[in-house]
């Protein structure tokens, strides 16, 4: 019996092929299930929770068919609920995570090493994702087609997407790919899958998917062809005058699928303004640069390979090809996807122009920029990986290079590392200089525990330009343990604890800094989470030892359907860098989300940080960043926004507007205007500070591309 048993238990979660209805007539993508391909589709239920518990039957039944032609993939959803209970908006692309949704994981190659996330809310409004070495990117925008409905019993969902929006593998027209759907019920915080996932191998997505065979596939051939302009006039404060620049600027972008598998990407002059300008982060005082994340178009296809194990978190490495790096492209191209069934690859060259924060800053200077990335992907989610990354510029270079690796053993654990070198040339005549960094982890995830080891060690002179390093010269042991509970009975449904702590040998001054780490959380219904943590620890910086504790309180709320927060506290010592003083304070950030209607939404965010001396009680700084943003969404593809943001220590108001239609990734209209108002007055030799604001930016901009696609 014992052994009856456990093969059951096995068979449960060795997902037979599921076999797609090929459809002859197009299903209508409406929100209607009455086509005739659904009737003989494949029809999966029996959703299981994996959030806040696994295997926990969901609370209303979920139906997902598959169906498909030769040039398009097409699913649908049949999710039972109580009507005037279901969470959903018409918003823009990729705003819908707070609501309920249908999610499409997709790996396409069925490789196990990424995957398209497709979501879908109950009012038809998409979000989509690329996941792949544990970091989902909300960056990707596909060309696919939704839509939705809420009837009596709960909504319909259905979407198509096109065999030319993703990559695949096709064989005598024979296509298999692996999908988990996934449901989101805000209001019981919970999710859960189709097929189960074992709680013994956690949230790996890649290593358990069910797979999905289509047959009659048409060979598909991709060109992409985007022209676009933009028009600015721009009007700026200088000595006292106001100076007008009008700016015409002509792109052309093209995207050619040398197979269904791999795609060449080139740019010339592209515009890498983003509509929406990054949400402002605190500055001041920051050991190492800020870091925004990527969301220009162009970098997107392939980014995900990009991923480098050990990297990101706590890590000095936190990224090894930082495409944002490449500020603004004369010339770019890139290549991107597999090579045969196991290689993956992606490359990029960029004629970049000068960066204008440089000190060394000269208009027709560039940089020319290279990154070349290799893996070889093995069973499950394990791989082997080489990169390359150089940049150039005025007779001197940073070239990086290096492997890294996972392997996966026995479902839930993981061993990764990594080793990389930096040659860096200051200049013309300069010496190269060479340096390194090494990095291993040791990881298990399960239902019940997630914990990990790792080991770090970088040299004082590795420096990556096309990267993002936080840090250089030190040794690292780390430890982080976090075991699960789930009461049986109460609101509460989860309670996790973690406990982290590190030595770190600071190489300059031979100095050791540590962390002491200790939080718990609860979870509990809409979308409810509390947690509170601490730490002792210290930080080397210059060759001295600072304390660098904190005390942190956290909440987050979908407290109606309408109306969700988050905050959090923290009160903490800390290094005043400028002085190398010890320093105390605290930090806040909050943020409410007004629904207002199903298409009027209105955000408000508050950032809050100070810095006292230790010794004297004396303010080194304190600063408050608030941010308001209204959006009226008038259907899928028309929206207006308004923002309004300040910031108290440079005491500037900057206000903006934009009208935006968006008909599908790349068919785009943007008309925008934005200020920036600052309290100072010119008073014939400099701008001094004033009482009254000084209107010293103004600009206006259009923008338009039309995407042709073969």
């Amino acid at each position: 019996m014992l052994l009856l048993g456990s093969l059951l238990f096995i068979a449960n979660f060795l997902h037979a092929q599921v076999q797609s209805a090929r459809a002859d007539v197009a299903p209508n993508i409406d929100g209607v299930l009455d086509d005739e391909v659904w009737q003989r589709s494949p029809q999966l239920t029996g959703y299981k929770s994996f959030v806040p518990d696994f295997g926990v039957d969901m609370p209303f039944k979920t139906i997902a068919y598959i169906a498909h032609d030769e040039d398009n993939l097409y699913f649908a959803f049949k999710c039972f609920d109580e009507p005037d209970k279901i969470k959903t908006s018409i918003a823009a692309r990729d705003k819908i995570g707070a609501d309920d949704w249908i999610c499409i994981n997709l790996d396409s190659f069925n490789s196990a090493q990424s995957l398209y996330g497709l979501y879908v809310n109950p009012s038809g409004i998409q979000m989509d994702t690329r996941f792949a070495a544990g970091k989902e990117d909300v960056g990707q925008d596909l060309i696919w087609y939704s839509a939705a409905k809420i009837v009596d019993d709960g909504y319909i969902v259905e979407a198509r997407i096109p065999f030319k929006s993703i990559r695949y593998s096709a064989k005598d027209g024979n296509v298999e790919m692996g999908v988990i759907f996934e449901r989101k019920i805000s209001r019981f915080s919970m999710q859960g899958t189709y097929p189960a996932l074992d709680p013994a191998q956690g949230f790996a997505f890649l290593t358990q998917m069910m797979p999905i065979k289509y047959e009659g596939v048409k060979k598909s051939k991709l060109v992409e062809i985007l022209p676009a302009i933009t028009y600015a006039v721009n009007k700026e404060q200088v000595e006292g005058e106001t100076v007008r620049s009008d700016d015409f600027e002509p792109s052309l972008t093209t995207k050619v699928g040398i197979t269904s598998e791999l795609v060449w990407d080139a740019t010339i002059n592209p515009d890498f303004s983003q509509v929406e300008s990054d949400v402002q982060q605190v500055e001041v005082n920051q050991r190492f640069p800020v870091n925004y994340p990527e969301r220009r178009p162009f970098f997107l296809e392939g980014n995900e390979n990009f991923n480098f194990a050990v990297t990101g978190g706590f890590a000095p490495v936190n990224k090894v090809v930082n495409t944002r790096s490449i500020v603004s492209p004369k010339f770019a191209t890139k290549l991107a996807g597999k090579i045969g069934d196991k290689n993956i690859i992606s490359t990029i060259y960029a004629i970049d122009r000068a960066d204008r924060n440089l000190p060394d800053y000269a208009a027709d200077e560039t940089a020319d920029v290279g990154v070349f990335r290799y893996m070889r992907s093995f069973q499950q989610d394990s791989y082997l990986g080489m990169v390359a990354t150089n940049r150039s510029r005025n007779g001197g270079h940073n070239t990086v290079y290096g492997v890294d690796g996972q392997y996966r053993f026995k479902q839930a654990n993981i061993v990764s590392g990594h080793y990389l070198n930096s040659m860096t040339k200051a200049g013309a005549g300069a010496d190269v200089v060479n340096s390194g960094t090494a990095s291993v982890k040791v990881e298990r995830s399960t239902r019940n525990f997630d914990g990990d080891i790792t080991l770090i060690d970088i040299g004082e002179d590795f420096r990556s330009d096309v990267g993002y390093i936080t840090r250089t010269g030190i040794s690292r042991a780390a430890i982080g343990l976090t075991p699960k509970f789930y009461p049986k009975e109460g609101v509460v449904k989860r309670i996790d604890q973690t406990v982290y702590a590190s030595i770190t040998k600071d190489k300059p001054s031979g100095l050791n800094e540590s962390i002491l780490y200790y939080s718990i959380g609860a979870t509990l219904p809409r979308n409810t989470r509390l947690s509170v943590s601490a730490d002792r620890s210290s930080e080397i910086y210059n060759g001295q030892k600072f304390r660098d504790g904190s005390i942190s309180l956290s909440a987050r709320s979908q407290i109606t359907k309408r109306i969700y927060f988050r905050t959090s506290y923290d009160w903490d010592n800390g290094i005043f860098y400028e002085l190398e003083e010890q320093g105390y304070g605290k930090r806040i950030n909050s943020n409410l989300t007004l629904q207002l209607s199903d298409k009027f939404n209105a955000e408000f965010n508050h950032t809050f940080a100070s810095l006292y001396s230790e010794e004297t009680d004396e303010k080194y700084y304190d600063i408050h960043i608030v941010r308001g943003k209204v959006v009226y969404q008038m259907n899928k593809y028309l929206f207006f926004r308004a923002i309004g943001q300040y910031n108290s220590l440079s005491k500037v108001w900057a206000p903006n507007f934009l009208a935006s239609f968006t008909y599908i990734p790349g068919t785009v209209l943007h008309i925008g205007y934005g200020t920036v108002l600052e309290k100072i007055r010119w008073d014939g030799s400099a701008y001094v500070p004033s009482d009254s604001y000084l209107e010293t930016n103004q600009g206006f901009f259009f923008k338009a591309s039309y995407l042709w696609r073969w």
